[in-house]
């Protein structure tokens, strides 16, 4: 209930709210524990309603709590008029940066006679600080990373088409406990490792490349994102190299970890030693992003980020160096920040594969 008070009660008086409307699927997991896909939270200063038809209705009651649980047909606007009518609800306040405007058409729509109003906060700031239980899934999840590259590691050889391997290892996820696979695994081989986003094709795997994997599973709703990037047979010196410079980069990064520092300050600590060893540009993307119900939240750390650090959040430090025509090399790890600095989720020991 705390939660509840601080984060939204504020709200009633600054935008003149008679009632908050919550209907971004991941926001109202997060506020209720609901894992269907059709639910609506409605937060008025007195009460919290739970809105969803019957397909839901047995479930909502095992997996949401503290709301009073409404059951509506299937759209679920109509029956909030029904417990809240317009000269009641008069100003509903909306996350504006959660609703998409055909959404916002249908509110519209769907509840006349009332005013939108949209809340300019971002709706991804309640979500930042993470929950021991939070954390845990995290955890969890990157233990499923590890049990499943464990497995796959042996086939990564001379011959092996990246999309087989990453046909395996989304295998390998589901069989070690993942519920389904979080994004499009990663499977990028020598000159492909350019890619920052090199979906896995059907190139094989030759002698003397570098390859980058980057793969994850979900757990209990919770991601796992992380990269690796491997040697496979002999290696030429500038490969080595270029691996090194990234793995450092990540290490000094980690040293500006601890509460209350800029994230775009643990961006520039990577970004300046890649740009001194002369690869400055050609590491392009934001050096790590929140990890939990989405792959990608906040905190954002990037140049041009203003989240600054805190205890409980949870993300990734994912330097690379992608060389047009050449290949490249990129590292994830997932951390969460504590009161003293980062201590580290992912278990897969990367200086293992050069």
């Amino acid at each position: 209930m705390r939660f509840f008070i601080q984060t939204f009660f504020p709200r009633f008086s600054r935008y003149r709210l008679n009632a908050i409307l919550i209907a971004d699927l991941l926001n109202v997991r997060y506020l209720s524990g609901f894992t269907g896909t059709n639910g609506l939270i409605l937060i008025t200063k007195k009460q919290k309603f739970f809105f969803t038809d019957s397909r839901y209705t047995e479930q909502a009651k095992q997996e949401v709590k503290g709301f009073a649980l409404v059951r509506s047909d299937r759209d679920l606007f109509n029956t909030i008029l029904k417990i809240l009518p317009p000269k009641k609800l008069r100003r509903l306040g909306f996350a504006a940066g959660a609703t998409a405007y055909a959404q916002y058409l249908r509110l519209q729509k769907g509840l006349p006679g009332v005013t939108l109003v949209p809340m300019t906060e971002d709706p991804a700031e309640w979500r930042i600080i993470k929950t021991k239980i939070e954390i845990e899934k995290v955890a969890k999840a990157l233990a499923i990373n590890k049990l499943a590259w464990a497995e796959i590691r042996p086939q990564i050889k001379p011959g092996a088409k990246e999309i087989d391997i990453a046909r395996k290892l989304e295998c390998a996820l589901l069989k070690h406990g993942a519920e389904r696979i979080g994004f499009d695994t990663i499977v990028a081989s020598g000159w492909r490792g350019a890619l920052p986003h090199g979906k896995a094709s059907d190139k094989k795997i030759r002698a003397g490349e570098l390859v980058t994997i980057d793969f994850g599973g979900v757990y209990q709703g919770y991601h796992a994102d992380e990269t690796v990037t491997i040697g496979v047979g002999k290696l030429t010196p500038k490969q080595k190299m270029i691996w090194q410079i990234v793995y450092d980069a990540q290490l000094y990064a980690m040293e500006k970890v601890r509460p209350g520092v800029k994230c775009s300050d643990i961006d520039k600590a990577a970004r300046d030693y890649i740009a001194k060893q002369g690869y400055g540009k050609y590491f392009g993307h934001a050096l790590g992003h929140g990890v939990g119900l989405e792959v990608h939240e906040r905190p954002v750390l990037s140049p041009t980020s203003k989240d600054i650090l805190a205890a409980g959040m949870v993300f990734t430090i994912e330097p690379g160096i992608y060389l047009p025509g050449w290949g490249g090399a990129r590292l994830e790890e997932v951390f969460v920040c504590n009161k003293n600095g980062p201590h580290q989720l992912t278990q897969i020991d990367k200086k293992l594969f050069l």
